[in-house]
């Protein structure tokens, strides 16, 4: 984890050139563990490149890291998900990825639905302290708690669960890694229970934000043309 003062990130906000963005811990969209620092940090970080600037990152623990953002003490935040509150603090970018949040199930069960009722009888583990969709709290499934997303998957696997919320991104991330013991006995259950685009956030305090929202999105719409964000999202399995 990097650790840097708030001068010193007041300093980098104010650099022409140079953006300092926060992220946080959440692979593999956003990692400071992972090589290209997760691949929702790789793909903004390329699209400034393209529109002429260099872009750093900071990995903050989530509240503090939209708190910097919201008080341009840092140029932006990576990875942000559109809500009221947040639209009315930030500039939103295009979309440059989607998180599927649903479920992964064993492959040698049959559980198939169309409607979030038709899971009643099953027992659906979610993580503790995570926000849930609106769509997912109303169904009132029942449901089992577990600490992280790989004890979920974990539970799966070993029959203490029938199904597991999450996300599909990160099950994929979790079963090529740490968990590829299970990647056999576990697949992704269709359709998403609900699909949330992911944006790059820049302060509306921010003097520049318009216009670096702009630069931005005519990097990405370049990324998009020649192919490299398809790309990078296939070998991250998004």
């Amino acid at each position: 984890m990097l650790v840097v003062s708030l001068s010193f990130l007041a300093g980098a906000a104010r650099s022409a050139d140079t953006l300092t963005l926060a992220a946080s811990e959440y692979p593999p969209y956003m990692s400071s563990q992972m090589s290209n620092g997760g691949v929702a940090v790789a793909i903004v970080r390329e699209a400034f490149r393209r529109a002429g600037y260099s872009a750093k990152t900071i990995y903050l623990p989530w509240a503090r890291a939209v708190s910097e953002a919201r008080g341009g003490h840092l140029d932006g935040i990576v990875g942000l998900w559109t809500t009221p509150e947040r639209q009315r603090a930030f500039l939103f970018s295009q979309a440059f990825l989607d998180n599927h949040i649903g479920f992964f199930k064993r492959r040698d069960d049959a559980i198939r639905y169309r409607a979030l009722a038709d899971l009643k009888p099953y027992t659906i583990g979610i993580v503790r302290g995570y926000a849930n969709s609106e769509t997912f709290d109303a169904a009132r499934l029942k449901t089992d708690e577990t600490l992280s997303d790989a004890s979920n998957l974990a539970k799966l696997a070993a029959h203490h669960i029938d199904l597991a919320l999450i996300d599909r991104g990160v099950a994929n991330y979790l079963l090529d890694g740490s968990l590829a013991a299970l990647a056999p006995k576990l697949e992704w259950l269709p359709p998403a229970v609900v699909v949330y685009p992911m944006h790059l956030g820049i302060a509306k305090r921010q003097p520049q934000a318009a216009k670096r929202i702009q630069d931005f999105n005519r990097g990405l719409d370049a990324m998009r043309q020649d192919g490299t964000l398809d790309k990078m999202l296939k070998q991250a399995r998004i």
